[in-house]
């Protein structure tokens, strides 16, 4: 059978710099793990814990910044199998912060392009951030995503990070601590499961999850985000093909401009999009379990959506949800649970 559910070690357990070989059986062993029921009333807040420095150290990553993208695969576990070739881009990203409470940050990355002498911009990924989330949506693998309930004592001081698609639907998501020792500020998740990225899912086929470890970390002229991920076969007989390192290196730039219309030209689309992630959450929400369809008519999920932007306002939301659950394949609906079940 093939695995149900990320792998998950202690925190203070997980490597820094590259994947032990040694937690390979481990990673692929896969073991499901049962909910644990926990209520949502407010939890006090640990004295261990500084949430209002994490909060402070998510909030710098906003601005304006150029990127560089640099991903390698550095061992290679399957017979025969040949490393793949680096992969570098460059980029330009204006990061607008959609939410801020005490216990929620949401930032909205947004590409800023030139084409044919012409700036553009567009929507890319988001990041939410929760202080002590104990629900969680993982990738399972096969396009599928379920929803993880933790108990209360498995998240004190830590903070999740969800991660989302150009079209707001799900990617991955994962918690961990954020830690301000030696003048670092650092947040080091746990082990997740993603789906292919972008810059693969389009040209392999030979494997089916990316298991990952996820770095951020605040340096003097911005951030980085870290990876170190096995890139694993799914099936009756699951083993990872490779092992490979991401580095995304955010330095900031100053707020000019370019970066000042590319905030405007998305915060005229922002209501839009903010009736878009409310049904990916009544979604979620009715189904904690759903696999979601690659393209339906021949076309992705985004340019379904992104077609929508110019709809009516008085139809745009019935057109989202519609357009959501053509893509939805095969979903397990949530249920009341009786008194004493």
């Amino acid at each position: 059978m093939p695995p149900s559910a990320p792998p998950s070690w202690p925190l203070q357990e997980r490597p820094w710099r590259v994947l032990a070989l040694s937690t390979l059986a481990l990673t692929l062993a896969c073991a499901s793990r049962p909910g644990v029921s926990a209520g949502s009333e407010e939890r006090p807040v640990s004295s261990a814990c500084d949430p209002e420095r994490d909060r402070a150290a998510i909030l710098q990553m906003a601005g304006n910044y150029r990127v560089g993208f640099a991903f390698d695969e550095t061992v290679g576990f399957g017979e025969g199998y040949t490393l793949h070739a680096p992969y570098r881009a460059n980029a330009t990203e204006w990061v607008e912060v959609l939410e801020d409470t005490p216990r929620r940050v949401s930032l909205q990355h947004v590409l800023m392009a030139e084409r044919d002498g012409k700036r553009s911009t567009l929507k890319h990924w988001r990041q939410d951030w929760t202080f002590e989330d104990t629900s969680l949506l993982e990738f399972r693998g096969h396009r599928t995503w379920e929803r993880r309930v933790l108990a209360p004592h498995e998240v004190t001081c830590t903070w999740s990070q969800a991660v989302y698609e150009v079209d707001d639907g799900p990617r991955y998501e994962a918690y961990g601590r954020w830690t301000h020792a030696h003048g670092v500020s650092a947040w080091q998740s746990e082990e997740t499961w993603r789906p292919l990225p972008r810059r693969e899912y389009t040209k392999r086929s030979d494997y089916d999850v990316l298991v990952t470890t996820n770095r951020h970390a605040l340096t003097p002229r911005g951030w980085v985000h870290e990876q170190d991920s096995l890139k694993v076969v799914l099936g009756p007989a699951p083993h990872a093909l490779a092992q490979e390192h991401g580095l995304n290196l955010y330095t900031r730039q100053p707020t000019d401009a370019a970066s000042s219309a590319t905030s405007t030209a998305w915060k005229e689309t922002q209501g839009f999009w903010s009736e878009v992630r409310d049904e990916w959450q009544a979604l979620f929400q009715s189904h904690p379990r759903l696999t979601l369809r690659d393209s339906v008519d021949g076309k992705p999920r985004y340019e379904h959506l992104f077609a929508l932007e110019n709809t009516a306002a008085s139809e745009r939301r019935e057109r989202i949800r519609a357009t959501l659950e053509r893509f939805v394949e095969t979903a397990v609906s949530a249920r009341a649970t009786p008194a004493g079940e």
